[in-house]
């Protein structure tokens, strides 16, 4: 399960993960932090690009 909290309705909690939702589960507000552990994204999800999190660490730049 991930976590939640929203400045707009001020509610906090967790919820089942979707890739497709970027808003509060309770209100629909766009003012929402999630907290998404690994276990949870589908493989191929955007925020597990190894490439870019590894150059980072580095402090490198990606050359194209």
């Amino acid at each position: 399960m991930a976590r939640f909290r929203c400045r707009t309705c001020k509610q906090e909690g967790t919820f089942v993960y979707d890739a497709e939702r970027y808003t509060c589960p309770l209100c629909d507000s766009i003012d929402v932090q999630f907290i998404i552990h690994r276990e949870e994204l589908p493989e191929g999800d955007p925020l597990l690009n190894p490439e870019s999190s590894s150059s980072r660490k580095d402090g490198k730049k990606s050359e194209d």
